[in-house]
């Protein structure tokens, strides 16, 4: 595959949280802190695991979609990706410490990331060996 292992979608920025403040009056921080604690939270095996292998199951669905006019455009609207999987910097640190892969120095915690559902794929089995084990 030739395409990057990651992408950056957002990375902390000092004038990120005020621009999404402004556009939501102040309640976008209240109503999705529960989400970004949960994603900069680091999760034990099972918890990785549920994550990966669901969103490996939206990016799976994604590909049946982009094979048709429709579900490409869905794919547009909805932002996903059959080839990438959206994750949260902690949650890509984690995944490529289990698959032996050394995660660059520039991924921070609150960042939000790409993944190579390839690479996603790798941590599954890697992850459902170890649970089995």
């Amino acid at each position: 595959m030739n395409k990057p292992i990651m992408k950056i979608v957002a990375g902390p920025s000092p004038t990120q949280s005020g621009i999404s403040d402004a556009a939501t009056a102040g309640l976008g921080s209240v109503m999705s802190a529960a989400s970004k604690a949960a994603d900069v939270i680091a999760h034990d095996d099972d918890g990785l695991l549920q994550i990966l292998h669901y969103r490996k199951q939206v990016a799976i669905a994604a590909k049946r979609r982009s094979r048709w006019f429709g579900g490409r455009l869905y794919n547009k609207m909805t932002g996903e990706d059959p080839d990438y999987i959206p994750i949260s910097g902690t949650h890509l640190r984690q995944t490529f410490s289990i698959i032996n892969f050394d995660a660059p120095d520039f991924i921070v915690a609150s960042g939000q990331y790409q993944l190579r559902t390839d690479f996603a794929e790798e941590a599954v089995d890697a992850l459902q060996k170890k649970r089995s084990a």
